[in-house]
């Protein structure tokens, strides 16, 4: 763990020493492509969500007696 955190005060010293054009050159790749994968997984644990809610619902409807 501690050879991680040192490389990390690395990277962070270096792009620190960098102007901020350079930063954003290279920060924005990292932050988009973890938006991305963020997105995907809310969108697969939220649709997946719904499924089964929906299963649920559909469910309580039959036990009830039919559609309504």
């Amino acid at each position: 763990m501690d050879s991680f955190l040192n490389w990390w005060d690395g990277v962070e010293l270096w792009l620190s020493g960098l102007p901020f054009l350079a930063q954003t050159v290279v920060v924005m790749p990292v932050v988009l492509a973890l938006a991305y994968v963020t997105a995907v997984i809310l969108d697969h644990l939220l649709g997946n969500g719904i499924r089964i809610l929906h299963r649920i619902r559909h469910v309580d409807d039959d036990r009830e007696g039919g559609d309504l």
